[in-house]
């Protein structure tokens, strides 16, 4: 996984967190909670790389 991009995309979420309006605990809650989800499912994408669009494409076999 590349670190600096990583870096890159907690830096933009967390600015994406402060500019929040945060009333009460329960909006400080849910907004983080929004947050580091997306956070999660960007750092999940970026350590396992491009997912193809076509799930059924044909794989190239190792034999031909």
């Amino acid at each position: 996984m590349d670190k600096h991009k990583a870096t890159e995309i907690l830096l933009a979420k967390l600015a994406e967190w402060e500019s929040k309006p945060k009333t009460d605990g329960y909006e400080y809650e849910k907004s983080f909670i929004e947050v580091m989800r997306g956070l999660n499912e960007e750092l999940f994408q970026l350590s396992v790389g491009e997912v193809p669009k076509d799930r059924n494409a044909k794989k190239k076999s190792k034999h031909n």
